[in-house]
């Protein structure tokens, strides 16, 4: 019986041991070779800190050396932060002050950096170069043995509108729970070489590490430069046989806007799966047309409080450009209740009516790091459960159900304005707008002061011609009065729209 994820590595690195498990643009690692190092680092670990279940910062660059750190902190029995050497110096001030982290794992290059930021706390600096073979690899038990199911793995501090860092805890249970339904819902096995596009600190990346290690898969990390130029990641992933692409939306979308793979055809790609944000039908089907071997495509949601994922749906229809892609149904395993206003259950049997998605089950993480506050405001007893207390998590994200029992996503329960004496899911006038021709990305907003809908958009269309085209598709009392046609939109580190970056830039 699995009671910890370092067992996966532990039989993976008896079954594949010589296989590659991870590569990136100049390094790789096998199995065998990967437990071993880990096993080496958790011993070393384990000699600078006392106890165990305490936080440790990595901070490194996105390749192999990463997930050597991430398992020896695991062995070590304690758990893993990941942040970025590419963060401004303040957000990991940040992230630093919220974790009060032990320790740090840094390398010779980050080394200086990080202590430059951080030389006034007490946090010990473990420098992964420096890490010797101890020659105990060989016995794990020593290190496993105390480790539990409720132990975390990782705390992944998400900003959310208010710009406070928020950490939330995952532990073994939860991500073992997800990992072994990603498996057993998508054809990953030994045989996949996945193309891993997510920070490590964004939890999509639990998926990717996850499952290589669960199935014996192997997981290319495309160099995070690529994606600036994005023909060099589809070199890379043409180039490294990779047949499966998990990413979020944005990085598919810019691929489809310039017509990318017109140049570079991935012929062994057979799955790709999107998560994080909307995924827009117009240039999904730019993918599916230029993807002459896939099989499956997956549109996957999921707050990082459910731990990844919480609801699928294996796209099995044609969509129009000007469609919306459903969130589908529950992961196995996993609860989902949709609540109005007044915390009554919307049922299946009530399509179209929009509610609060709200999650339970093994998914479900303990809650934010030292924030009992923001837990107790998010983590809430069910109304459906009235002899025991069951615990749900309030996704703040609206939905409904369609005509088929699909769930349906409308957009961010703080994105839904009143204007003119309606209610307007923001989302819906995103989504319409996306069908237009010519435009490349949407976001739409609304100015408080002016009590005007605003929309951002990029492409070659005049703002008359979206106004008319608007006019034909949605309600007028939804139609935006304020247009800004943008050259590129800003992203946060996540991939995602900077909303409050746009809404600061223009709206102020």
């Amino acid at each position: 019986m699995r009671t910890t994820v370092l067992s996966y590595l532990e039989e993976s690195a008896v079954k594949y041991a010589n296989k590659t498990a991870f590569f990136d643009e100049q390094n790789s690692i096998t199995f065998s070779e990967l437990r071993k190092r880990a096993i080496d680092l958790g011993y070393h670990i384990r000699n600078y800190l006392e106890g165990r279940r305490n936080p440790v910062l990595v901070y490194l660059p996105k390749t192999i050396e990463s997930i050597v750190a991430f398992m020896g902190i695991l062995y070590s029995g304690n758990f893993y932060t990941p942040t970025d050497i590419r963060f401004p110096a303040e957000k990991v001030i940040s992230v630093v002050e919220a974790l009060q982290p032990v320790a740090v794992i840094v390398d010779g290059k980050t080394r200086e950096k990080f202590q430059k930021f951080a030389s006034n706390r007490n946090i010990k600096i473990i420098n992964l170069d420096e890490v010797k073979e101890t020659g105990l690899y060989k016995d794990s038990t020593v290190l496993t043995k105390e480790i539990l199911d409720v132990d975390p793995v990782y705390t992944f501090f998400t900003s959310g509108s208010t710009g406070v860092p928020k950490g939330v805890i995952i532990n073994n249970h939860n991500v073992i729970d997800y990992t072994d339904w990603a498996v057993n819902t998508f054809p990953i096995d030994e045989h996949t070489i996945m193309g891993n596009q997510s920070p490590f600190y964004f939890d999509i990346s639990t998926q990717d590490i996850y499952t290589t290690l669960k199935t014996g898969a192997t997981l290319g990390i495309i160099p995070v430069k690529y994606f600036a130029f994005p023909v060099m990641a589809l070199q890379f992933i043409k180039e490294r046989h990779i047949n499966f692409l998990y990413w979020v939306p944005s990085a598919f979308v810019s691929i489809a806007n310039f017509k990318l793979l017109e140049s570079v055809t991935l012929d062994e790609v057979t799955l790709i799966m999107f998560g994080g944000e909307v995924m827009p039908v117009k240039q999904l089907n730019y993918w599916k047309r230029h993807l002459p071997n896939l099989k499956m495509i997956a549109n996957v949601y999921g707050p990082t409080e459910a731990t990844v994922n919480c609801t699928y749906y294996i796209v099995d229809r044609e969509f129009g450009d000007n469609e919306t892609l459903p969130l589908g149904k529950a992961c196995e395993n996993t609860g989902l209740i949709v609540l109005d206003d007044d915390d009554h259950v919307i049922g299946k049997d009530k399509p179209n009516v929009l509610g609060e998605l709200c999650v339970y089950g093994s998914s479900l993480s303990a809650g934010y790091w030292d924030d009992k506050e923001k837990t107790d405001e998010k983590y809430v007893r069910s109304p459906c459960c009235k002899h025991y207390y069951e615990r749900m998590y309030r996704t703040g994200d609206l939905v409904s159900y369609n005509e088929r029992g699909e769930l349906v996503f409308a957009g961010r329960k703080d994105f839904q304005i009143k204007h003119s004496g309606y209610r307007i899911e923001l989302g819906e006038i995103e989504s319409m707008a996306m069908g237009k021709e010519g435009v490349i990305n949407s976001c739409a907003s609304y100015h408080q002061a002016k009590k005007q809908i605003v929309l951002f958009y990029q492409g070659e269309v005049s703002e008359d011609d979206m106004r008319e085209y608007l006019l034909e598709k949605i309600p007028k009392y939804m139609v935006p009065t304020i247009y800004y046609q943008l050259k590129t939109f800003p992203y946060n580190d996540n991939g995602k729209i900077d909303r409050k970056k746009l809404s600061e830039n223009y709206l102020n």
